[in-house]
């Protein structure tokens, strides 16, 4: 028979006191646990902290196998598709605005997916928390592919700009879902990894880039077309490249669907009180990495009664509740508590206030400078603007951006840097070197990146959803608001140096965070 890791063997019940004692000299008597209880504080309950670090443990002894890197692979596609309608979007425009007749400004397309990604952040984040972390795995890809597919076939601006919403609706959830997965199943000596996960966001990046130069540098009316000059049937490379998305999304969502299985996150299992379940998971991915199973029921049950807790009716997974009631009791513990676990310690507070700041900054600087840069080339460089140049340049410097995750990842694992101070590195960087454009793309991914990371690593996972949902809220709250600039304003130059100052001070604002996630496991 094959013996049992050391998780096990800790807190095997040889007697009713030693089970305790040594989860409490393994657990509760670490610097790590005490750090974690000061600064949580009642964010979360002893007993999901002891069992949280208990998985943590466990997930360190199954290590980094083959099931965490295919889950690499299939949370992947999220990042990708969160690029492809974020760019895609902004590709297609000036060919549907030289066909739709009933076009006032194309860019308020963009205000309607702006809105989606608002409205799905936020649902998608929350609800993560409180249905679980599947669901909203398994639709924000399907629902994105079939909207993106059908956008297509449409002929008016306003249909057009519906599609669009429901396309940012789950585009919303798409990396704060993705990134929380991808932290709950793998070991925290590898968390580092969420980080090198954006260059997939790239990757979407090169593939929109690339459908671009392709169909509408070859299928699209002349640029000095009409909608009475320009018909369907001459401008149809937009439809190609939204079927192409959509048919490549509806891929990812079917292989994650029916090819890839994906137990529920433990660490949401626990938020809820289904010990057993947990354990299954966790389980489950030892048996997929080839190595023994390192949890058993009996040691999540130790710690409920070393901390004098009764008995968990929910424990042993049969509660005899269908799915829909389940899902009743879970949004009915939704309330205003939840907002106030996330300043339940001055620390804390001053985390979330400002972790939530630079995701607003960022949501506003980053396509602040995006959006307006083609206008100041414009007005420095007339020379060879063709579709067929554009489309090149885009395509190399969204190969050059690859190199934005790959720095992030390295720079985090530097030990006398971590996550805040290369946060701090690369947004003042990025506001020194703003205009030398392939570095400050560069620099600004490697903090976004960072943020992508450091945020739910730095949550609990009872309320990691909300957290991160409401970042990438106030991520694409910033979005609409670079985008409403953009059109109903005639600025050519001022929001760039605008920008400029904002990522300088959000390099400011990440040295006053309080909590290193480096080197730690996420609870």
């Amino acid at each position: 028979m094959e013996k049992k890791p050391d998780v096990e063997a800790a807190a095997a019940p040889q007697s009713e006191l030693e089970p305790v004692d040594s989860i409490k000299a393994g657990l509760t008597a670490t610097l790590e646990d005490q750090q974690n209880k000061a600064f949580y504080g009642a964010s979360v309950t002893d007993s999901y902290r002891l069992k949280s670090e208990l998985v943590g443990k466990a997930m360190e002894e199954i290590g980094m196998g083959r099931y965490q890197w295919e889950i690499f692979v299939v949370t992947g596609f999220g990042w990708i598709c969160d690029n492809f309608w974020s760019q895609g979007i902004g590709t297609i425009q000036p060919a549907v605005k030289l066909e739709f007749a009933d076009v006032s400004r194309v860019s308020l397309s963009s205000v309607a997916y702006y809105v989606g990604m608002i409205v799905g952040a936020s649902f998608w984040g929350i609800s993560a928390d409180f249905i679980g972390r599947k669901p909203a795995f398994n639709l924000t890809i399907l629902i994105g592919a079939v909207f993106a597919a059908a956008v297509a076939g449409l002929s008016n601006f306003v249909p057009f700009c519906i599609f669009w919403f429901f396309i940012g609706t789950s585009a919303g959830g798409n990396v704060p879902v993705d990134s929380m997965i991808f932290l709950e199943f793998v070991p925290g000596s590898h968390q580092y990894l969420l980080t090198a996960l954006s260059g997939w966001w790239n990757f979407g990046q090169v593939i929109v880039s690339l459908l671009g130069w392709v169909f509408i540098a070859n299928f699209n009316c002349p640029a000095d077309a009409t909608p009475a000059t320009c018909s369907r049937a001459d401008n149809m490379g937009w439809r190609y490249i939204m079927i192409t998305l959509g048919g490549l999304a509806l891929v990812f969502a079917l292989v994650r669907i029916f090819v890839f299985h994906m137990p529920e996150s433990p660490r949401y299992l626990l938020s809820k009180g289904r010990d057993a379940e947990a354990v299954d998971a966790v389980n489950y991915i030892a048996r997929r990495n080839k190595k023994a199973e390192p949890l058993t029921l009996s040691m999540f049950t130790s710690i409920d009664i070393s901390l004098g807790l009764p008995p968990n009716p929910h424990a042993e997974g049969n509660t005899g509740l269908s799915h829909m009631a389940r899902l009743k009791e879970n949004f009915a513990d939704f309330s205003g508590s939840n907002w106030s676990n996330l300043f339940s310690t001055r620390k804390l507070a001053q985390h979330t206030a400002i972790i939530w700041t630079v995701w607003l900054v960022i949501g506003i600087a980053y396509p602040l400078y995006f959006n307006f840069l083609p206008t100041y080339l414009a007005q420095r460089f007339t020379s060879n603007n063709s579709l067929n140049y554009t489309y090149r340049t885009y395509c190399i410097t969204s190969a050059v951006g690859v190199l934005g995750p790959i720095c992030a990842s390295l720079l985090v694992r530097e030990p006398h840097l971590g996550r805040r101070y290369s946060m701090t590195l690369s947004a003042i960087v990025t506001g020194v070197f703003l205009f030398a454009y392939t570095a400050a793309k560069t620099e600004s991914t490697n903090l976004a990146f960072n943020c992508y990371a450091f945020t739910p690593e730095s949550f609990p996972a009872p309320v990691r959803g909300l957290a991160t949902g409401q970042a990438a809220t106030l991520l694409r709250t910033g979005g609409l608001a670079a985008s409403l600039i953009g059109t109903y304003t005639n600025f050519s130059v001022v929001p760039i140096y605008v920008s400029a100052a904002m990522w300088i001070a959000t390099g400011l604002l990440c040295i006053g965070l309080p909590f290193e996630t480096a080197g730690r496991g996420a609870l």
